[in-house]
């Protein structure tokens, strides 16, 4: 896969680690910051992540805050991540927390609300942790990022971009460009389906070929990834998804 990494941060987070944003920057990321209703990073549609130092770790314990986090985590994503950022011996020696009940609490996300723990010892070991997660799940398992935390009640045309943004690749500001276009959902994934991807002789480059090469920002891998989801049969794929 030769389409840069995504990675989608929380604009709170962003500000205070712009450490961990330069290094996603300078390895080639494509960053996109906006504000997350749950999570600090998000690298798929499964895979959402939270960072806690430990001292925050603790203090979170205390006012409540890590179970509803932990349980908002679990609703939405498939595979949440804790990433703990930190030593939890130098924690325990400037809190009055007893070991017994920060162990206890992480016995509890793994167990309760099946959160994968991750300890990291240093900003630095998160940045790289955060771009293997990413590189696995985009580049090994050919994953995109999609934010599924919606409000039901907004306008009828913010749903509708939330709808197209949904499709592989594609975020807010191509799925606006995109209804500029088309004016309409249908008429866009009517496009999408009907699009053609042209192979060169050689087989080496692809050329997108029709209307859809007009709106800037679509290319044949983008076209090529929606018309699969698009055309795959769900049984085919439940069924090849299963277990021998």
């Amino acid at each position: 896969m030769s389409e840069a990494l995504h990675i989608c941060i929380d604009s709170n987070e962003a500000s205070s680690r712009r450490d961990i944003v330069n290094y996603m920057m300078w390895n080639g990321f494509e960053v996109d910051v906006r504000k997350l209703d749950v999570c600090d990073y998000v690298v798929s549609d499964r895979v959402g992540v939270e960072r806690k130092d430990v001292s925050d770790f603790i203090g979170s314990m205390k006012d409540g805050r890590l179970f509803n986090q932990a349980r908002d985590m679990a609703q939405i994503y498939e595979r949440p991540v804790v990433i703990l950022e930190g030593q939890l011996s130098r924690a325990f020696k400037r809190s009055a927390m007893k070991p017994a009940s920060v162990y206890g609490a992480l016995s509890s996300l793994a167990l309760d609300y099946g959160v994968n723990i991750i300890p990291t010892d240093s900003p630095e070991s998160t940045a790289v942790l955060l771009h293997r997660l990413a590189y696995r799940e985009q580049a090994k398992e050919e994953r995109t990022i999609q934010l599924r935390s919606v409000n039901r009640s907004l306008p009828l045309h913010d749903q509708q971009v939330y709808l197209l943004s949904g499709l592989p690749q594609i975020g807010t500001t191509l799925a606006q460009e995109l209804l500029t276009h088309y004016e309409t959902p249908y008429r866009v994934i009517e496009e999408f389906a009907n699009a053609e991807v042209r192979v060169s002789k050689s087989g080496k480059t692809k050329r997108l070929l029709g209307p859809l090469a007009d709106v800037k920002g679509v290319g044949p891998v983008i076209v090529e990834n929606a018309q699969r989801l698009l055309h795959e049969s769900y049984a085919a794929l439940c069924g090849a998804e299963k277990p021998d």
